[in-house]
């Protein structure tokens, strides 16, 4: 009997895991990102800014808020809508990444956290990736 327990509850936690594996970022508050990650290849150190633009459309069906968004490293500028999104509502979350100063590989974060009319939130994560080489 004791096994019998002990394999439910490896099955109720391979469930659940398989399960949180399964849901679409941004799902929860309904929003959709166009892509997560953004590959800029490689730069030189004196290279003028990197900008990228994520996309991201109100799938809800009530209005959508952009709460913040914030990089883990000063090298790293966004810039993003204040006023919410309607449903269906297109807007870009546009990023500015500065590679003087930075050499080797660039893997910067950004988090950005939505909240729709319901009141439900959710926090997303989009990556700026790259290499900056010296000049």
């Amino acid at each position: 009997m004791k096994y019998i327990r002990i394999l439910l509850l490896a099955l109720m936690v391979l469930v659940g895991i398989t399960a949180e594996a399964r849901r679409v970022p941004g799902e929860k508050v309904g929003v959709t990102v166009d892509e997560l990650a953004y590959d800029f290849g490689t730069v030189k150190e004196s290279a003028p800014a990197v900008v990228h633009e994520y996309g991201i459309t109100n799938t809800g069906d009530s209005p959508l808020a952009i709460i913040w968004v914030k990089p883990k490293c000063g090298c790293t500028v966004p810039q993003y809508p204040r006023k919410p999104l309607k449903p269906g509502e297109k807007a870009t979350i546009k990023v500015t990444f500065t590679p003087k100063g930075q050499r080797g590989e660039a893997d910067k974060d950004i988090r950005v956290k939505f909240r729709n009319g319901k009141g439900k939130s959710e926090e997303l994560s989009l990556r700026l990736r790259g290499a900056v080489i010296p000049d």
